[in-house]
């Protein structure tokens, strides 16, 4: 049973009960409240140890609890004598004899409690007794009336800032989410909005691998962490933010109850704790010196009654969670499982994009005389799957022919766009023993007549000997990056026309040229796209530059190993668009 202590004793109301027993000139005067269970008394005086400091009884010693029901003043001259209360506790136990209580109204005018007036001695209470009781009762209403209502207004206010707060934060949520695709900056915007909105100390994402049903009607067992059976939640480590040792370290945890993360998620409810203290208790073998923080929230990330992990917010300090901070975190939680859905849908679209574009990519021939080897580099922006791709083709004669090109988009559209120009050019390469403009126009009209709506940029070659025996490089290029040759000194050059030429795409009928070169034997040609030199905001000649100095430090290499290098040396992996290379070794 809960008490009302004399430290919550109050002082207004104690003043009624003294003007009450002056006026009416009683030993003793309550303003009493009836509750489920019992009376209690804001304010009292007179009252027999122990009540005038416990400042309640039960029901059993209330005569006011009549008062409430019958909502109407109770009089009575002795009650010893009342067949209504004759029986009542409060007559031994607190020395009642005479009783008048008038009813106290809160502020929608319900009887809540009374005022009374208690004499240990039979009382016959006069009408102007009587009178200023009920004036005093009027009064100590309009009291709890006010009271009631500035309480009111204070609540009001404070869920108005609640409901402000939670506004702002889901807000922020919904802003930072719209950015993201991948799930890594998913978990990099909770956690920024978690720091920024919430105070938080730490905020980190735990992602079954696979949706499942809710199931919090399943009885939890105690599972070996492993066991094979056991699924595991995974971390995601969030891009660009500061890093969690402990989250590191339970990088994977198995969806039960052995931790709070899989407790939370099998649930299918939050799991709270006021410190860490209460949180190692329960799972002491989760305890590290890593930890950090102390109250903790573990929130289960559901989607159309969908379990797909666990949503952690640990603060510095020790907390209490109110029903206004668990809304907002319930609702900041829904709103990442969104967010994880939809970078889930992206991630796995943008996947079988580059798993469909990777196979697209030809086997490279092998010539007897030419080392090639060529690699492919899908964006670092997941998203950028695109229109890079190379070919090469022994032609009948034993010549062979090397493409590369770079279609206009980075999306699905340019990655079909660019199947069918390879596929193209590659049977125009094979079918026509012709000069490489020429076949190259073959293709802009190929795209002009069955209507492929393409623009795209080219180089197109043809390694071939002439009547002496030298290597001879005769190409054609559809605005397309320079080709480079590094000869076996180590010198580098680049393969261009006197003139730049139209892309593929924009006009059939627009002159193309052959271009003639002459290569030395054990000389190393690079094809490449624009991704492996083009920076944003940055002058094109610094990437080509970059890549002559590299292509020259590391053409003595094997032609993949080659690749491999200079990839690294310019950051293909890091690169905003795709790369494609081709490389050719001309033997001795």
């Amino acid at each position: 049973m809960t008490t009302t202590r004399s430290a919550d004793v109050d002082t207004s109301f104690d003043r009624y009960a003294r003007m009450v027993r002056r006026a009416l000139r009683v030993p003793v005067a309550l303003v009493s409240l009836v509750e489920a269970d019992r009376q209690v008394f804001p304010g009292a005086v007179g009252l027999p140890a122990p009540y005038q400091s416990t400042r309640e009884t039960p029901l059993s010693h209330s005569f006011c609890q009549y008062v409430v029901a019958d909502a109407a003043p109770l009089v009575v001259a002795d009650a010893r004598l009342d067949d209504r209360v004759r029986d009542n506790l409060a007559i031994p136990d607190l020395g009642v004899v005479a009783y008048a209580g008038w009813p106290i109204t809160d502020h929608t005018g319900a009887v809540v409690g009374s005022l009374c007036a208690i004499d240990d001695q039979p009382h016959l209470w006069q009408q102007d007794e009587l009178d200023s009781l009920a004036d005093l009762a009027a009064a100590c209403s309009a009291e709890l009336t006010q009271r009631r209502l500035r309480d009111l207004a204070i609540e009001g206010q404070r869920e108005a800032q609640e409901l402000a707060h939670r506004s702002r934060v889901l807000l922020a949520l919904s802003e930072g989410l719209s950015r993201t695709q991948t799930l890594a900056e998913v978990a990099a915007a909770v956690e920024r909005v978690s720091l920024d909105e919430l105070d938080c100390l730490r905020a980190g994402l735990w992602l079954h691998r696979s949706s499942r049903p809710v199931t919090a009607d399943l009885p939890l067992t105690v599972s070996d962490p492993g066991d094979a059976a056991v699924e595991l939640l995974q971390y995601v480590e969030p891009t660009g933010g500061s890093t969690w040792e402990s989250a590191t370290r339970h990088a994977a945890l198995p969806t039960d109850d052995t931790n709070p993360v899989g407790l939370a998620l099998r649930l299918g409810e939050p799991v709270s704790f006021t410190s860490v203290a209460e949180q190692n208790a329960r799972w002491p073998h989760l305890a590290t010196d890593a930890q950090v923080g102390e109250a903790r929230m573990f929130l289960p990330l559901v989607v159309r009654r969908q379990q797909i992990g666990t949503l952690v917010l640990v603060w510095a300090r020790t907390r209490e969670f109110s029903d206004g901070d668990l809304a907002t975190y319930r609702a900041m939680s829904a709103y990442a499982a969104q967010g994880v859905v939809r970078g889930r849908l992206h991630q796995e679209r943008t996947e079988a994009l580059v798993t469909l574009q990777s196979a697209m990519l030809p086997r490279l021939p092998e010539p007897d005389d030419l080392e090639l080897a060529a690699r492919y580099r899908p964006a670092a922006q997941r998203q950028q799957v695109g229109g890079d791709w190379y070919d090469a083709v022994v032609m009948p004669d034993g010549n062979t022919t090397l493409m590369i090109g770079d279609v206009v988009g980075h999306d699905i559209a340019a990655a079909a766009v660019m199947g069918q120009l390879r596929t193209m050019l590659r049977a125009i390469a094979w079918a026509v023993d012709d000069a490489p403009s020429a076949n190259v126009t073959r293709l802009d009209l190929a795209v002009r007549d069955l209507h492929v709506d393409a623009m795209a940029t080219l180089v197109y070659a043809r390694i071939e000997q002439d009547t002496d025996g030298r290597r001879l490089v005769r190409w054609t290029n559809a605005g397309h990056p320079p080709p480079l040759v590094v000869e076996p000194d180590g010198t580098t050059r680049w393969l261009q026309g006197p003139l730049p030429e139209l892309m593929l795409g924009v006009s059939p009928s627009a002159p193309r040229g052959d271009h003639r070169s002459y290569v030395a034997p054990g000389s190393l040609l690079l094809l490449y796209t624009d991704g492996l030199v083009e920076r944003r905001g940055e002058d094109l000649r610094l990437g080509l530059d970059r890549l002559a100095a590299s292509a020259a430090r590391h053409a003595p290499e094997p032609v993949p190993a080659f690749l491999d290098h200079v990839l690294s040396d310019l950051g293909a992996d890091t690169a905003s668009d795709d790369v494609a290379v081709l490389a050719v070794r001309f033997g001795d």
